[in-house]
């Protein structure tokens, strides 16, 4: 570390005798000196370095700030998440004009009560396909749609992943819809790849799971609950390199209006008090119908981490029954019921979507890393449930009010 004098110069603070959780391991006992909006170094022994101002973690672990996989913005304000120490969100579909200056912000190292983004933009799907007929008008894939072009003009409207409808059936419904062929699902997630564009795959029934894994897509940004994943799904996944974002929270929403996995979170004295009217106008939005999937995607999940396909956490927030921040907590939990041990779950939302993603500055506690973090009573790698307590969060090393 550099001097103590110079680090003091920079009004640093250090996190001193906490427990951390780099996001994949766990240090017992150790120091996280902060400044300019960046970990300047993680001690595992010695005293707290002189001359900072010192926030005690005694009792607490220290993680870093989680990404939430799956999420959708409607604007520019993304101050929820953070109070529940969701730091970087992942849109995957919205429109790309209404979210501000979002890359220049995620660049920034200035304090910000705003989580960092990165977007899809608009989807690829297809007239009458999934996401039409909502009175939105985007871009379609359309017969004659060049399709590297189309890809392109995704990029250059701002999106930073391409996210693929693969959906033949109306969710609602279950009456047959259009979908992407499994030629176009190919040549789009080839042209996303020349552009250095990770492609993720919108699909609830495992058949088109496998359309998008076959095509070589990034990963599945839901998994599909309509049957037992098969042999030759997991030997797709585990091919192609393949992540899941399971989104159980969504599966957990569709199966019961009263919604005990997210009742049980958001009902917690030590989670309520920070729920803002917004979140909660989420939460209480109904939809309107009921379907059976959380045990069998809870099941799937089980299943693929136990086979080493990489697992990362999402929730789908912003839409009914799913709010910003507090319902990655809920999603962590269901992660756990479903077989991840509370660190593995952890992980799913710090090291392994900043790998997946390329996110070099963020995921971990480490020196020269993003001072994105999360300070929490007791022990979440050992009890997922101790994340409704949180005592702190720092974006770019400045604190947020919650």
């Amino acid at each position: 570390m550099a001097g103590t004098e110079a680090v003091a110069a920079q009004g640093a603070f250090v996190i001193a005798n906490v427990r951390i959780f780099d996001g994949k391991r766990v240090i017992e006992r150790g120091h996280v000196v902060v400044s300019g909006g960046r970990i300047v170094s993680v001690l595992e022994r010695g005293a707290v370095p002189a001359g900072t101002q010192v926030h005690d973690g005694s009792g607490k672990t220290l993680l870093p700030g989680l990404i939430d996989g799956h999420v959708h913005h409607t604007d520019a304000n993304r101050t929820d998440a953070p109070r529940f120490g969701v730091t970087t969100e992942l849109d995957m579909v919205s429109d790309p004009t209404v979210h501000g200056p979002f890359k220049q912000q995620r660049k920034s190292y200035q304090p910000t009560a705003n989580s960092d983004l990165w977007t899809a933009g608009w989807w690829a799907t297809v007239p009458g396909g999934h996401g039409t007929g909502n009175g939105t008008e985007f871009p379609l894939v359309e017969p004659g749609t060049a399709l590297a072009e189309f890809v392109a003009a995704r990029r250059s409207e701002g999106s930073d992943h391409l996210k693929l409808a693969l959906e033949d059936r109306n969710l609602v419904t279950q009456a047959p819809i259009p979908s992407l062929s499994a030629e176009q699902t190919t040549e789009l997630v080839a042209a996303a790849r020349k552009l250095g564009m990770p492609s993720v795959a919108h699909a609830t029934a495992q058949r088109m799971a496998q359309v998008g894994l076959r095509a070589g897509a990034t990963g599945l940004v839901h998994l599909f609950a309509d049957e037992v994943v098969s042999a030759e799904t997991v030997a797709l996944a585990r091919r192609t390199g393949a992540f899941v974002t399971p989104t159980l929270t969504l599966w957990s929403a569709f199966e019961s209006a009263a919604n005990p996995a997210t009742n049980a979170v958001v009902r917690d004295p030590r989670v309520a008090p920070y729920i803002s009217a917004r979140q909660r106008a989420f939460l209480d939005a109904p939809w309107g119908f009921s379907r059976p999937g959380l045990a069998t995607a809870s099941r799937n999940v089980r299943i693929l981490h136990d086979a080493g396909v990489p697992i990362t956490a999402g929730t789908d927030s912003g839409i009914p029954g799913i709010a910003h921040g507090v319902s990655l907590l809920v999603e962590l939990e269901l992660l756990v019921r479903a077989g991840l041990t509370p660190r593995a779950a952890l992980t799913a939302a710090t090291a392994t979507p900043a790998s997946i993603y390329g996110f070099a500055d963020r995921g971990r506690i480490r020196q020269g890393l993003r001072a994105d973090l999360v300070l929490v009573d007791g022990d979440p790698t050992k009890d997922i449930t101790a994340l409704r307590g949180i005592s702190a969060v720092w974006r770019n090393g400045a604190p947020i009010t919650r």
